[in-house]
């Protein structure tokens, strides 16, 4: 109840429609960590504090496998953190561009 208060729901059941779609990817996609071995781009991967223990080991094991990333935790955030505290999002966001 207290998501569909946020600014972003309408957004975000306009896009239901793309659920299925990236479901059926998340199943079936097999991460290759050495395909990313040649991207020297930095990039910052957030994590919330509070999120799953999987979405942690899938971050470390990106974070692994980029040769210039890291990872910016979120204190007490779980994953939806861009849409229920974006000021925090966006701070991050903004400490590693500039």
């Amino acid at each position: 109840a207290s998501y569909r208060q946020l600014p972003m729901w309408k957004g975000r059941i306009q896009l239901a429609p793309t659920i299925a779609r990236e479901l059926t990817l998340e199943q079936t996609y097999t991460f290759v960590p050495e395909r990313f071995s040649g991207l020297n781009v930095p990039t910052l991967l957030l994590l919330g504090e509070e999120s799953p223990r999987f979405m942690k080991q899938a971050t470390e094991q990106i974070d692994a496998a980029l040769p210039d990333s890291r990872i910016g935790v979120l204190a007490g955030q779980q994953h939806i953190a861009m849409d229920l505290v974006p000021d925090l999002f966006v701070r991050e966001v903004l400490d590693f561009m500039l």
